[in-house]
């Protein structure tokens, strides 16, 4: 079976991407749509992730925008439990380690709070940055500049990341990356799931094939063992994989997850029946996964459940998903929310608007949940994991009542 794909599918993508994606069906065959997914996003010269212009941001240039780059706040909550994870770790040469750190905004504010809190690179503790970009290295070179203390910092790409093969000690980041790993698609017809394949006809098209015998197959078995006739899904193999690497490498301490995603019971619910891959184009959000190749993003909701699993069966612990809201909320969120006793100004309507985004349900709050994972015998009573009956005041002063102040 062959979809039906708009006449201009061709129009808005990377020419040189879509030449090569053709060189590889003509090669190969029809590729998965993980392959595919891999390639728009991540070749390593014209892929959605490789280019110079940065697509985060609040702007019409922007594609959407994360946590980190709404408000700063973010990064300095995460900074606040990230030094509870460094200190309950303790001991000699630890690290935090950040993945996708996008324009740097959080591996900034990061670092500011942690040396606020005395655990900077004066302590010995390192920081990584994982990115495979030299555009965005820069832009984050140039953040981090104004950090003081982030000389410590590191940079190092996926691959050399991988081939270093070093244990971390410490605590490992990853906010919206998961959701951007490749995923195969699959659709259930006539008692049996079928592979959305992408083929050539004058442009990328998709077409349905049997789903052969092996790991996909068995994952979506798993994954979903009743499924309805005619559902989609997504089966991330990749996200799998990047779990167990992170389970192997981390010798103590603790990963802190952070995306939009379900468990089970509400990832193959009837109200994901079509699935949930989404393509992203100034901030507008669509299905038209083969249109924009190289210059939209494709994201997947990330299933909770097998990710928890594989790493509890390598040894680790989890605690979530938990609402992000709440994570933030526990960690002292309100210090970051002043009354308006003496009026307000545009300015602060913007910031307090910009911190309600990352709390409530109507914005990321609930759509994006946190996971935690620790090492074997990690101490898990983590602030920002407490519920609301364990929540204490902040002791700190907000850094917005500092500037109205001064």
């Amino acid at each position: 079976m062959i979809s039906t794909t708009s006449p201009d599918v061709r129009e808005g993508s990377e020419p040189l991407l879509l030449e090569a994606i053709r060189h590889r069906i003509l090669r190969d065959g029809p590729i998965s749509f993980a392959d595919f997914m891999e390639l728009a996003l991540y070749h390593p010269r014209w892929g959605y992730y490789s280019r110079e212009q940065n697509p985060i941001g609040c702007s019409p240039e922007g594609d959407y925008y994360t946590a980190p780059s709404r408000h700063p706040g973010f990064g300095a909550l995460l900074g606040r439990q990230v030094a509870q994870c460094l200190s309950l770790v303790g001991g000699e040469e630890r690290q935090w380690v950040e993945f996708g750190p996008g324009g740097g905004e959080l591996a900034a504010t990061l670092c500011a709070e942690l040396n606020a809190l005395g655990l900077g690179d004066r302590q010995g503790i390192r920081g990584t940055l994982v990115e495979a970009n030299p555009h965005r290295c820069e832009a984050q070179r140039a953040k981090l500049g104004a950090a003081r203390d982030a000389s410590a910092i590191r940079w190092l790409t996926p691959l050399e990341w991988n081939e270093a093969n070093e244990a971390v000690r410490g605590c490992i980041l990853a906010n919206e990356v998961l959701d951007a790993l490749p995923v195969h698609r699959l659709v259930f017809r006539h008692a049996r799931f079928w592979e959305i394949r992408v083929d050539w006809r004058e442009g990328p098209v998709e077409i349905e094939l049997p789903l052969a015998e092996g790991e996909v197959l068995n994952q979506a078995l798993l994954e979903c063992p009743e499924p309805r006739e005619g559902q989609e899904l997504e089966i991330g193999m990749e996200a799998l994989r990047w779990i167990r690497t992170l389970a192997r490498r981390l010798e103590r301490g603790y990963a802190i997850l952070m995306d939009y995603g379900h468990l089970s019971s509400e990832m193959f619910s009837a109200r994901h029946h079509r699935g949930t891959l989404l393509a992203y184009h100034r901030h507008g959000a669509g299905e038209r996964f083969l249109e924009r190749v190289g210059r939209q993003d494709l994201t997947a909701h990330v299933h909770f459940t097998p990710l928890i699993e594989a790493a509890c069966a390598q040894g680790m612990v989890a605690r979530g998903p938990i609402p992000q809201g709440r994570f933030l909320v526990a960690l002292g969120a309100t210090d970051w929310f002043v009354d308006a006793t003496e009026g307000c100004d545009l300015a602060w309507y913007r910031t307090q608007k910009s911190m309600q985004d990352l709390l409530l349900p109507t914005g990321m709050g609930e759509s994006h949940q946190v996971i935690v994972l620790g090492s074997a015998g990690s101490d898990m009573d983590l602030t920002g994991l407490r519920p609301p009956e364990r929540w204490e005041p902040s002791s700190m002063v907000s850094q917005i009542q500092r500037s109205r102040e001064t």
